[in-house]
């Protein structure tokens, strides 16, 4: 399994509860849709004004094909809209082991 981890900020005109909706939409309309797809985690850092995404795939290459389209899906459109782009980063490590 891979984990993917972004942190990212919205742009300034976005509303808490607008950017809500927006990834609620991402996830119902593309993120579920793709291939090796498993499951999102969305947490807030009210503090920084921050918001990190914490996402698993069953690959690094369906992840990776899920990347690519994603700039292309017109459902991922409002998503990448909202952001602050200078703020995003990405990390995707394996995952070693789950304890729970």
């Amino acid at each position: 399994m891979i984990t993917e981890i972004v942190t990212m900020k919205t742009i300034e005109d976005i509303s808490r509860e607008e950017f809500l909706a927006i990834v609620d939409g991402l996830e119902k309309n593309f993120h579920s849709k793709q291939d090796g797809f498993v499951d999102t985690e969305l947490l807030e850092d009210k503090k920084n004004g921050q918001w990190l995404m914490i996402q698993h795939w069953d690959s690094a290459e369906q992840l990776k094909s899920a990347s690519q389209k994603m700039f292309l899906d017109e459902n991922a459109a409002s998503f990448i809209q909202a952001l602050d782009r200078t703020t995003v980063k990405m990390q995707i490590l394996p995952q070693i082991k789950i304890w729970g």
